[in-house]
């Protein structure tokens, strides 16, 4: 007898061969085989599992968007010049969304302009105009990294957002219908020159500090390159001098995902259904790169969300659960359209444009700077903070502190860590040697 994997030959005056339950042979005679997992004589034939589905139920009417109403207690800088983007395009008139915190002093030196992130709006922080709390609610008030009774904290809702700022939800006023993708390309550069246009309002010469995360951390080090004059100190955190392959990768299939909605129509859904299931898992493999595994881990590891329930298709364990309700509420508070654009405004972050190299783009941030990257990062990996630190001392910037967090939260460390960002941030914005 001669035994191989997955086959059992037999060698005699016949040869049969039994293959994953099957018995074969060569002569006219059949050889039985011993199955090794035997069923009970009164098993079915087939019992597959039970194809239902909720999770991929979409109603005809699901649920409206409602990120106009989401923030309140806003005002806003009207300008009804024309806005050239760098890409090309131009809008006939633009709206920018701001909210204030703490008094600007008589010589206006005490400024400090907060950049927003991809989500965010211009509501950082809680006040009486409006009192639900803000995005760095913790990091901004008396005392705190930004203290208010020292500064004058301005927050501008992005260029191309939804939350007030001119954006692709918003009325073109020349044909009097929602711009949707008619709105033009904006780049990062477009959205530090729109909100310098607030600052100049105030009349305001030069910031005391330039600061940022994510996104905002984009744009703080390119404001300090386009208005070195204009800008005394910058803080950037989680964030790079040029978008990497593998954050543009993720981004990329967001929006692939946003635009398979057939609701989404182009970008013209403002009058139609709401691209309600795209938005969604658009947002779900977000969610994926902006915490981290160690802190998921010690979360829900493989809980399962119902142990008493069938495995399915549809969310199982906690972790699933988890993504698919987080981005459940996002999605009808945010805008698809603004979500392509900003993330897109991103992808294009490169600080090397209209230079020779990034090194010499790098070289035009003369200010003192704070970078802050977090170890467990996997949107913005740590290696790109380390990058633009080296960069900015090999340029002949003399001023520049890096700081790495071991933080288990991953790119929402800036959000989350009050502690140990705000004690860096505070040192950097209220040193006195600079």
């Amino acid at each position: 007898v001669k035994t191989c994997s997955m086959l059992r030959c037999f060698t005699a005056s016949r040869l049969s061969t039994r293959l994953l339950g099957i018995t074969y042979t060569q002569s006219r005679r059949l050889v039985r085989v011993p199955d090794p997992y035997p069923e009970a004589a009164d098993a079915p034939r087939f019992k597959g599992m039970e194809a239902y589905f909720p999770c991929m139920a979409q109603p005809e009417d699901g649920p409206e968007p409602h990120y106009q109403g989401v923030v309140k207690g806003y005002k806003k800088l009207h300008s009804t010049e024309l806005f050239s983007c760098q890409l090309g395009g131009i809008l006939p008139e633009i709206t920018l969304a701001y909210e204030t915190y703490g008094q600007l002093n008589a010589a206006k030196d005490n400024a400090i302009l907060l950049h927003c992130g991809l989500s965010a709006s211009s509501h950082a922080k809680s006040h009486k105009e409006n009192t639900d709390l803000g995005w760095w609610e913790e990091f901004i008030g008396p005392g705190h990294a930004l203290d208010t009774n020292k500064f004058f904290i301005v927050c501008v809702n992005n260029l191309s957002g939804c939350y007030g700022s001119s954006g692709p939800s918003s009325i073109n006023p020349v044909t009097e219908k929602h711009y949707g993708t008619t709105f033009p390309l904006v780049t990062v550069k477009d959205m530090i020159r729109s909100q310098f246009l607030v600052i100049n309002h105030f009349g305001i010469e030069k910031l005391h500090a330039s600061v940022g995360a994510s996104l905002g951390g984009m744009q703080s080090l390119l404001a300090a390159a386009l208005f070195p004059d204009r800008i005394a100190r910058i803080v950037s955190i989680s964030a790079c001098v040029r978008s990497h392959p593998s954050s543009i990768a993720v981004r990329y299939v967001q929006r692939r995902i946003l635009m398979s909605d057939s609701n989404w129509n182009n970008g013209n859904y403002y009058e139609g259904t709401f691209p309600h299931r795209g938005m969604r898992h658009a947002r779900e493999l977000g969610m994926i790169g902006y915490r981290s595994g160690p802190e998921w881990a010690e979360r829900f590891g493989t809980e399962r969300a119902n142990p008493n329930e069938s495995h399915s298709f549809c969310p199982d364990y906690q972790i699933e659960t988890y993504l698919e309700k987080k981005a459940e509420v996002f999605c009808n508070m945010y805008d698809p359209n603004s979500m392509l654009y900003l993330s897109k405004a991103m992808d294009m972050f490169d600080m090397s444009v209209g230079c020779n190299s990034l090194t010499e783009g790098v070289a035009r941030v003369k200010c003192p700077v704070l970078i802050l990257g977090v170890q467990s990062d996997i949107l913005f990996p740590v290696h790109q903070q380390r990058e633009a630190a080296k960069l900015l001392r090999q340029s002949g910037n003399k001023s520049v502190v890096y700081y790495e967090l071991d933080s288990k939260f991953g790119h929402d460390t800036f959000l989350l860590d009050v502690q140990n960002v705000g004690a860096a941030v505070k040192g950097h914005l209220e040193n006195s040697i600079f």
